[in-house]
């Protein structure tokens, strides 16, 4: 049995970071996001759009976010179906991994495209 994804329009998701220490900190750039799929666990690391970015200070306690625009899969063949999201901050080591919140969707599967649809926005 083949499962067919569900159609959906591209979106954009907003992930917010929070300095959860006790100092102020310096942020900027790009936040590295990996995809892990739930078939045999091919990695996708969308590419980073051509947005401008500075640094910010990000105050103890205060937050910040990036987005992450989302190509869903309309179609059958040509899908990626992500399991795992795991979000490194700038200029840190350890990800944040979390499951895919959008279970039953599918990524236009464009790991090797010039101009794909899925990318990632610098933060602030």
């Amino acid at each position: 049995m083949r499962r067919v994804p569900t159609p959906r329009p591209s979106t954009t998701a907003t992930i917010v970071l929070t300095n959860k220490g006790s100092y102020s900190c310096k942020l900027g750039g790009f936040p590295g996001v990996d995809l892990t799929s739930v078939n045999g666990g091919q990695r996708w690391s969308p590419v980073r759009s051509s947005q401008k970015w500075s640094s910010m200070a990000v105050e103890a306690g205060q937050s910040t976010e990036f987005t992450l625009n989302l190509a869903f899969a309309k179609e059958e063949e040509g899908f990626y179906q992500p399991a795992w999201v795991e979000i490194t901050p700038p200029n840190e080591t350890e990800a944040l991994k979390i499951e895919w919140p959008w279970e039953s969707d599918t990524l236009v599967d464009q790991r090797s495209a010039t101009h794909p649809g899925t990318f990632v926005n610098p933060i602030g």
